[in-house]
């Protein structure tokens, strides 16, 4: 193929690169609400941090270890430990009780648990920009679908 008509490499969207500085430690705090569109691609991203992490029947007593390292490191956010722990467990198919939990909250820990899933699973800056990379494009497919129906 002609590197013309090459698909560029590479992160694409806002909601991407804030993503990954948020796995760098090093996001500036959000002064905006964040769009549902970048909602959509932070919890993309977080679902596949966690079923890389985790397997569907991974003990809840290890779900809760990171949670607790995570929410810990990142005191500042103050998220409920309950919430998050059942938004990893949504994340692995369970069926939870995740509509109670506001935007707000469910965005602020689709960040932090990426971050913290992406710090126990030891990835590369490459893997990370995969990772990242994949829930975009995950994020577009299913707005074509909607569109589609």
């Amino acid at each position: 193929m002609s590197p013309i008509f090459s698909p560029v490499h590479g992160i694409h969207t806002a909601a991407g690169r804030y993503l990954q500085r948020v796995a760098y430690e090093d996001a500036p705090p959000r002064s905006v609400e964040p769009t549902s569109a970048a909602r959509h691609v932070w919890e993309i991203a977080f679902g596949l941090a966690a079923r890389r992490r985790f397997d569907a029947d991974s003990p809840l007593a290890e779900i809760r270890r990171t949670v607790t390292t995570t929410l810990r490191r990142h005191a500042a956010a103050a998220l409920p430990a309950l919430a998050a722990e059942m938004l990893i467990r949504d994340a692995l198919g369970e069926t939870v009780p995740v509509d109670e939990i506001g935007d707000a909250v469910r965005s602020r820990a689709h960040l932090m648990l990426f971050a913290g899933l992406v710090d126990e699973l030891a990835m590369t800056d490459g893997e990370l920009e995969d990772l990242v990379i994949q829930a975009e494009e995950l994020a577009v497919d299913a707005i074509a679908e909607t569109v589609r129906d």
